[in-house]
């Protein structure tokens, strides 16, 4: 049985012709997939840069899954010049499948939506962000123009899909309701977390740092992740004397950030680490952090917050999306609010006895999100899926 898979992720390519990926579309992602359908057609964008052969990215490379890249669709002139193009690459390969599933938002998605509901073919839906704020926190004008359309377009699609899979347990289906069988899985997982790293953790805690390491993951590429939030409320925190270090982990150009850490005074505060591999070489990573901050525009359930909570770490992050589900209310500021947020931080670097209650809140709270738990909820919601409709 083939399935194709359809998103805006943008893939990379080495000389050699090999396929990476980077972010939270490693091949443990695929294997969930696998285990209910024999190959995998991944229908995304692809970088024109060649990266190198010794890149950090996750690779691209399981036996039952390949990919068909699709042109950009993102933005009204991609729209209009490559969606022709687009429509027909998608109308073929999913014509050749058995199934589709489209992760929204994402302007592939949606396409292939359609493309899947003329052709009359069983698909379903993964809901695992807003796309009104992501466009209108994007950065640009277009962007926010833009926004209203996309808003209708992904809750007709969401409310008419016969199946929907949703990664937070409110705010997503609050936003974009279905009138189709649903369930909520989270899209991250983690195996299970050893008592010794909450020990670890707390010791760190309790300890005397005269520098306080903040991290915080994601792609530089837009002010989604809410950089320059971090670089202002980190502002406000030296004038207030505190010693840290900012350790930025991802992808992207960070130049931008740069020469705003430069315009207040913070540049040498902050430390680029470019992408590693996913799973343990990111855990050691948090290991060193002492907080983790996540001040997003726009989230679904944030796969970093939730490995930084499984390694102990205090977080502070934004109201947006799922994270009030995860962290304490005590570490929430709105989107946009470097104030509230450099004084969350704060509180926490000064008052050890929270951040340590923090600390071991976050550990116990990542425990529902262990991969073995998951893996049940979202194999029976699959395995109705092709019950119900690939079959029939």
């Amino acid at each position: 049985m083939k399935l194709v898979f359809a998103h805006d992720h943008i893939f990379k390519q080495d000389q050699e012709g090999n396929y990476y990926t980077a972010g939270s579309f490693n091949n443990d992602v695929w294997k969930r997939y696998l285990k209910h359908f024999d190959d995998i057609i991944v229908t995304a964008r692809l970088d024109r840069n060649k990266v190198s052969s010794e890149n950090k990215f996750n690779r691209f490379d399981l036996p039952e899954t390949s990919l068909v890249p699709i042109p950009s669709l993102s933005g009204p002139i991609s729209q209009f010049a490559n969606r022709s193009h687009a429509k027909k690459k998608l109308r073929k390969v999913i014509g050749e499948s058995d199934a589709l599933i489209a992760r929204l938002p994402s302007e592939t998605g949606n396409l292939a939506i359609q493309v899947a509901q003329e052709l009359g073919k069983p698909y379903a839906v993964e809901v695992v962000a807003c796309v009104w704020d992501a466009l209108w926190n994007y950065g640009n004008i277009k962007a926010k123009m833009y926004a209203p359309v996309a808003l209708a377009k992904m809750k007709k699609n969401v409310l008419e899909a016969p199946y929907v899979l949703y990664v937070t347990n409110e705010f997503l289906q609050k936003r974009y309701p279905t009138r189709g069988k649903s369930t909520n899985v989270s899209n991250v997982e983690i195996y299970d977390v050893e008592q010794s790293v909450l020990e670890k953790r707390i010791g760190r805690v309790i300890r005397d740092n005269n520098t306080i390491k903040i991290g915080m993951i994601g792609n530089l590429n837009n002010r989604i992740k809410g950089w320059d939030v971090a670089i202002k409320s980190f502002n406000i925190l030296k004038q207030k004397g505190i010693e840290f270090e900012f350790h930025i982990l991802g992808d992207g150009d960070k130049q931008k950030w740069i020469e705003l850490a430069e315009k207040y005074g913070i540049e040498k505060n902050l430390h680029f680490h470019g992408v590693l591999p996913g799973g343990f070489p990111v855990f050691n990573w948090l290991d060193e952090m002492d907080i983790y901050v996540q001040p997003s525009f726009q989230e679904g359930l944030p796969r970093a917050v939730i490995e930084a909570m499984s390694r102990g770490c205090p977080v502070v992050g934004s109201t947006a999306g799922g994270i009030p589900e995860l962290i304490n209310k005590s570490c929430l500021h709105k989107p946009g609010d470097y104030q509230t947020m450099s004084r969350n931080i704060l509180n926490l670097i000064l008052n050890k006895e929270k951040s340590k209650d923090i600390a071991i809140e976050n550990f116990n709270e990542s425990k529902k999100y262990i991969k073995l738990l998951l893996d049940d909820k979202r194999s029976n919601f699959w395995e109705k899926f092709i019950k119900l409709e690939v079959y029939n």
